[in-house]
């Protein structure tokens, strides 16, 4: 079962996550901290129906952090809120989101958590799933990074299905770009991010 981590043990143990915070005493200013990225990609599926792609991501997803021998993710949000907003806790107009907030209730993960989930690879699937419906569903659930153990690659799953994969150093590259050819994701072609094919 997916492992809930205190906020503050997250914010100490896995210090490449990104954070941001709002400053209220600069006019409610926003702060940011990044960590230093090796190479930034976008990656997404080609998939003809919108009901297929929680669930293409989430098997494509898995597969590849399988091959990257990454035994377990952390995510996280980089702002202090918790991960079931009560509106979405009491929506009850759309069967997937229903399934997915008592997935993570089911977790104990509700409308007061707001620390980090680690959660292994055999689990990723079914998590990736429900947790794609909150991103899509819910507008103020964004920021969600995930991470793994050796903080050696960072990534953002976007509402619209596309994969934001930050590595972190030259080995996880070279990883990275070797096992992602192996599945179904490809170049989203995004401005301002390395090409998965040099050749491009």
């Amino acid at each position: 079962m997916p492992e809930k981590i205190n906020r503050d043990i997250c914010l100490i143990k896995y210090r490449a996550f990104p954070l941001r915070a709002y400053d209220s005493n600069a006019g409610n200013d926003e702060i940011y901290y990044y960590p230093k990225v090796h190479s930034k990609y976008w990656i997404a599926l080609e998939t003809k129906s919108s009901k297929t792609l929680g669930k293409v991501l989430s098997t494509e997803l898995t597969q590849l952090f399988k091959s990257l021998n990454i035994e377990n993710l952390i995510f996280f949000g980089d702002y202090d809120r918790s991960w079931i907003s009560k509106f979405t806790e009491t929506r009850n107009d759309y069967k997937p989101l229903i399934e997915a907030v008592l997935y993570f209730k089911n977790l104990k993960i509700g409308n007061r958590f707001k620390g980090g989930i680690k959660v292994k690879i055999e689990e990723l699937s079914e998590f990736i799933s429900h947790f794609y419906v909150l991103t899509k569903c819910d507008a103020s659930f964004c920021h969600y990074h995930f991470i793994d153990e050796e903080q050696t690659i960072l990534g953002f799953i976007h509402y619209s299905g596309e994969v934001q994969i930050m590595t972190l150093n030259c080995s996880m590259n070279d990883g990275f770009k070797d096992k992602v050819s192996n599945t179904k994701f490809i170049d989203s072609f995004r401005d301002n991010t390395e090409r998965l094919n040099k050749d491009l």
